[in-house]
């Protein structure tokens, strides 16, 4: 069965019409979702989703995009949370500098992702990362922080040697529906070179749509994992075996 290991499960339009949803993607063999937050506003539903639905798992946290709402209280909060719920991430979080259009900017996302590292360091959680235009800096953040507890770098679409540096921190490599776009080179080399037991595979529905003014739908994992079988050579159930594994280890089991 395939694991989404990125998907909104929480936002419209897939929360509003979830029973159908999750029986589409049962449908396509894909039965485990990581459904993140993004901001203090979506932490309970995404909590509650994860307690009603035995094949749901939540990660909390506060996404760059909404770093204005990064304060003091929300960190009481956060902790409070994880205590409560021992088996939610933290996630998702990052940097998105394509985002911060001044040094104050990115120095406020760098501040909100460092506090978010620092909360899931205490609570010896996995990280969801978003990273745009800031890898360099996000693993940066992490070495500063001294955070060792891995996670899953979401939507990659960089290079070999970049993956290599995900990796060696020991964080999983999300590769997911970019693939459904032709013209992405780069992580159509990820996809068919990269070692599968670094790898999970995601559709961060109901965004990155690979049609124009159309919602991404999670039970698009199923041709992600056939697009990578066929570049592998093997069946897309040998990709979904490896990349739920991975993701399991992380991952308390679900259902």
């Amino acid at each position: 069965m395939l694991y989404d290991s990125h998907c909104h499960l929480n936002h419209s339009p897939l929360v509003d019409n979830l029973t159908q949803v999750l029986q589409r993607a049962e449908e396509k063999s894909i039965n485990h979702f990581l459904v993140p937050a993004t901001c203090p506003d979506d932490w309970l539903i995404t909590l509650k989703l994860a307690q009603s639905y035995p094949q749901i798992c939540a990660a909390i946290g506060i996404h760059p995009w909404f770093v204005t709402s990064y304060n003091e209280s929300a960190l009481s909060q956060l902790e409070q949370l994880l205590y409560h719920h021992p088996q939610a991430l933290v996630g998702e979080i990052g940097l998105d500098f394509v985002r911060a259009h001044s040094v104050a900017e990115k120095n406020l996302q760098i501040n909100c992702f460092e506090a978010q590292l620092q909360q899931a360091k205490t609570a010896q959680r996995p990280v969801i990362i978003h990273h745009v235009h800031a890898t360099d800096a996000c693993l940066h953040s992490i070495k500063r922080c001294r955070f060792t507890y891995g996670g899953i770098a979401h939507a990659f679409s960089g290079s070999m040697e970049e993956a290599q540096a995900w990796i060696k921190q020991g964080f999983l490599i999300g590769v997911g529906s970019l693939l459904l776009r032709p013209q992405a080179k780069k992580i159509r080399l990820i996809a068919e070179k990269l070692p599968l037991q670094h790898m999970v595979i995601e559709t961060d529905a109901p965004y990155m749509s690979p049609l124009p003014h159309q919602n991404n739908s999670p039970d698009n994992l199923r041709q992600i994992a056939e697009i990578i079988a066929s570049l592998r050579n093997c069946h897309w159930q040998d990709i979904a075996a490896i990349t739920s594994e991975n993701i399991h280890k992380i991952i308390p089991v679900q259902g």
